[in-house]
């Protein structure tokens, strides 16, 4: 079946309320199925030795702790037919700086190891990279680090203190190998933060540590923080939210749903980071940047969709990105789509009966992210080159 990864949507689904055709005891139980296969999958494909004690943390200066690398082969470099594979010049490139999704799905441990073998390792090869870093691939050096992951149990707890200790251990690995990346790598180049779900966790506190309101934030040309749930609230921090298509300095998030899916329960549960601390959502605003015109809110026609990309199994090749597959309409908070039932292959799993596209959150808009990082990095440059006054 097609990639299939964990984290925010998770919540989103032991939360969802729907119209009165999909009940939240039906969407529990959908929730429930979804995490029991995802457990005996991964249990059967991820044996592993239960080792005392945290996982042993990644050196970054080593290879094997970074999915993604200048230079090296991997699941980033993958370009779907039909789509324009030609690069800048090295020497014109901007560096991405990448945080995969959760990946490890059986939630016995609070955190993974940075190494973690089998369907957590594939899933960020075969999904992650080839269907959401691979949109930079043109344009950028991609640098994607392995972590220690917070685990599918971290955002299904109800205990806080857990939570947030399995979160810290994530976060300091992700903050390690970005400072090695600045060390090592950046040269003062611009750069750009892209991430999902549980990555986007960790570049919503990298952000507002690390980048704004520092000189650092010179060098930004965006941040791709996709389907974590952010709030408005951040651009009290310096950070703000995009408001349209070549602006730059600024956030970009959305978390896909159907067309008709509500979340009423959202302000109880879920902790992002904000004021130096975790904390629960509470009653914020969302941030819903409309992938289809760029904008903060609003609804864009299905004509505006220049290509979104199916997702197939890990031995199978790319295919064709599929043009006007669906409009959208920021929504309270949630990016409705609505996608035509004879359209749904390559675009659907269990999670999507209950109204979540969150694994397809860059699949269904890759040629237009593929696209707009362009005219980012051309207006960011552009910018760069005014004289001053």
């Amino acid at each position: 079946m097609p990639w299939v990864h964990a984290g925010a949507w998770s919540m989103r689904l032991w939360r969802a309320t729907t119209t009165p055709e999909v009940s939240l005891s039906r969407v529990g139980v959908w929730a429930s199925a979804v995490l029991l296969l995802a457990a005996g999958i991964a249990s059967s494909c991820d044996a592993r030795t239960q080792g005392p004690g945290v996982p042993p943390a990644p050196d970054y200066a080593h290879a094997d702790t970074w999915a993604a690398w200048p230079g090296r082969t991997s699941g980033a470099d993958s370009v779907a037919p039909g789509l324009p594979d030609a690069s800048v010049p090295e020497d014109a490139k901007v560096d991405v700086f990448f945080i995969h999704p959760t990946t490890y799905l059986t939630g016995s441990e609070p955190n993974a190891r940075f190494d973690e073998p089998g369907l957590t390792s594939s899933q960020i090869e075969h999904g992650a990279l080839r269907y959401q870093a691979s949109a930079f691939n043109a344009c950028c050096r991609i640098y994607a680090p392995h972590y220690r992951q917070a685990t599918i149990s971290a955002f299904l707890t109800g205990d806080d203190v857990q939570a947030v200790a399995a979160f810290e251990l994530a976060y300091a690995d992700v903050l390690r190998a970005f400072d090695y990346y600045l060390q090592h790598e950046n040269h003062g180049r611009p750069f750009i933060i892209a991430s999902h779900s549980q990555g986007s966790l960790h570049a919503m506190r990298l952000l507002q540590e690390r980048i704004a309101r520092r000189p650092l934030q010179q060098q930004l040309v965006v941040a791709y923080a996709i389907g974590y749930d952010i709030p408005e609230d951040i651009e009290r921090t310096g950070l703000p939210v995009c408001r349209s298509a070549t602006q730059t300095g600024c956030l970009v998030d959305w978390n896909t749903v159907k067309q008709g899916i509500s979340d009423s329960t959202r302000a109880s549960h879920h902790l992002i980071w904000l004021d130096g601390r975790y904390q629960h959502f509470d009653d914020r605003s969302l941030v819903c940047v409309n992938p289809l015109n760029w904008e903060l809110g609003g609804t864009a026609r299905a004509e505006l969709n220049l290509g979104a990309l199916p997702a197939v199994r890990a031995s199978e090749a790319l295919l064709p990105a599929v043009p006007q597959l669906t409009g959208a309409s920021c929504e309270s908070g949630l990016l409705r789509v609505s996608i035509p039932l004879r359209q749904r292959h390559g675009f659907s799993n269990v999670m999507t009966v209950a109204g979540s596209y969150h694994v397809f959150d860059y699949n269904i808009f890759y040629t237009n992210i593929r696209v707009n990082v362009r005219e980012r990095i051309s207006a960011f440059r552009a910018q760069a080159a005014a004289p001053a006054h």
